[in-house]
């Protein structure tokens, strides 16, 4: 009799360690999946935070608006100042100056029509493509052009650099970027603007002003 009652009380034993390790087995789990829980609720809230931090795309709700990048190259030419008048209200060039410059890029106008070549301002003149059928020139047309053969002969003669002027009227650029193409001490575009124009306007008895 004390044998079975010794095995129905071992049995009662092994239930209870059984028991016993399969709650610790179940707290186990429970605690491994509140962790993982806890993790992803972790990460949600730190995408949240970065995404808080990220600055609006716009005013629109979802829409995203395009930014503004500036206006584009052709833009900005053409809101880009005539030099000539800079040099006016500067008085880097006096009257006789500011003609010559005007003659030399209506020379060079009449010149490259048709090439697709052109200066970027026309002070009273239209600018035409490369399409434009070019008419019989006139004889005032001729002389400009002469006038300005003529003249690139002389700044040869004179030893003065056409280059440098042309950059300036046709390419528009300032006179310090001229003198650092030309790798020129501060001032020298300046000056070389102003003796090349002022040989050029030596030769005003030669073309009609008025016209």
């Amino acid at each position: 009799m004390s044998v079975y009652l010794n095995k129905a009380a071992a049995d009662r034993a092994n239930s209870i360690v059984n028991a016993e390790g399969f709650c610790e087995k179940n707290t186990t789990i429970k605690s491994f999946k509140k962790n993982r829980i806890a993790r992803r609720k972790g990460r949600r809230k730190r995408q949240a935070e970065k995404l808080l931090s990220l600055p609006a795309a716009g005013g629109n709700g979802d829409v995203p608006q395009t930014s503004y990048v500036g206006p584009t190259p052709e833009t900005k030419r053409k809101l880009r100042p005539d030099p000539l008048m800079l040099f006016g209200k500067k008085n880097i060039l006096n009257s006789e100056q500011i003609w010559a410059f005007q003659r030399i890029r209506r020379a060079i106008k009449i010149i490259t029509d048709g090439t697709g070549v052109r200066t970027s301002h026309f002070t009273g003149a239209p600018v035409q493509t490369s399409r434009f059928m070019a008419e019989s020139e006139s004889e005032y047309e001729i002389k400009i052009k002469d006038h300005y053969c003529d003249w690139m002969d002389r700044m040869t003669a004179e030893r003065l650099q056409a280059g440098s002027i042309l950059d300036i009227i046709i390419d528009e650029m300032s006179l310090s970027a001229v003198d650092r193409k030309w790798g020129k001490r501060k001032g020298w575009a300046k000056e070389h603007l102003q003796a090349s124009l002022t040989l050029y306007s030596g030769f005003s008895h030669l073309i009609n002003r008025i016209k």
